[in-house]
């Protein structure tokens, strides 16, 4: 008979830091970017107005 243990508090712990570092990795991109759509898989409707405005300007 084997037995399973689990730790339902690390469980817990584990998709919370994921949660967590997920969300730092958005805000740091948005930071490095300056903008809050930094890719097109962000929000391409955005991003492709975006780099359209972006042509214009130069």
């Amino acid at each position: 008979m084997t037995s399973l243990l689990t730790n339902n508090g690390a469980m817990v712990a584990l998709q919370t830091l994921q949660t967590v570092t997920n969300n730092l990795t958005e805000t740091q991109t948005q930071i490095s970017t300056g903008k809050r759509v930094g890719s097109a898989s962000d929000n391409a409707a955005v991003w492709a107005i975006s780099k359209t405005m972006e042509s214009d300007i130069s």
